[in-house]
């Protein structure tokens, strides 16, 4: 009889932890859906999809120019090591500073720390946090194999399944729509292995970017 109630107690005690986890799941998936709306980064993901389209072209002529990497002159190989750094920084101050702007448009106690906690304090944390790590060491086992087109198949796998936990957390099409264009590009590498990745990249990145700019303001957000 004791040991009934000591179940029943335990039973009741694992409800009501489920419970508080849905509470707070609910309490805090309509403020991350706000935050993560396509339309405050329309302005980010643009110049992102603009830059990895550019530099993909950029060194696929100096590729069919020299033959291979090790016979571009330095100087220009400098140059454009230095635009991937300089357009890299640029997205991230930008996506920061405009981020914010934007959302403090709808309310001004929003801060760059107080976004932060709220997305990587969520379950989504456990998400891209592994996704993140695998992606990371996939892509420095391919290039220790020496197989750095597949790189490019790792990064946009990984990638679109991050944009697809997004999509399915807030319900939000548009990120389900560019997840699922990096996941099924990224099989390209894999199976046209005579093209080259600069290619596949700006396709299952650099393109995807831009399509997420063209629709990031024609659906309708509904409100769960």
């Amino acid at each position: 009889m004791m040991m009934n109630t000591i179940e029943e107690n335990q039973i009741d005690k694992l409800l009501d932890d489920i419970a508080s986890i849905k509470g707070v799941i609910a309490d805090n998936k309509p403020l991350i859906r706000q935050m993560l709306l396509p339309i405050h980064f329309r302005i980010i993901t643009l110049l992102a999809g603009i830059s990895i389209i550019g530099l993909s072209a950029l060194y696929y002529f100096l590729l069919d120019q020299y033959g291979s990497y090790d016979l571009i002159p330095s100087s220009m190989r400098k140059i454009s090591l230095g635009l991937v750094v300089f357009a890299y920084l640029t997205v991230v101050v930008l996506k920061r500073v405009l981020w914010i702007k934007s959302l403090q448009k709808i309310d001004s106690s929003y801060t760059f720390g107080k976004l932060l906690k709220s997305i990587y304090s969520y379950q989504l944390l456990h998400i891209w946090t592994p996704l993140m790590i695998g992606t990371v060491l996939l892509s420095f086992y391919f290039y220790y194999i020496e197989q750095p087109r597949f790189i490019v198949t790792a990064v946009a796998f990984g990638l679109g399944l991050v944009y697809n936990s997004i999509g399915s957390l807030t319900r939000i099409t548009q990120y389900m729509i560019v997840g699922y264009w990096m996941i099924v590009s990224s099989v390209l590498p894999l199976l046209f292995v005579d093209v080259s990745a600069l290619i596949f990249l700006a396709l299952s990145l650099g393109c995807p970017m831009l399509i997420f700019v063209l629709i990031s303001g024609t659906s309708k957000q509904e409100q769960e």
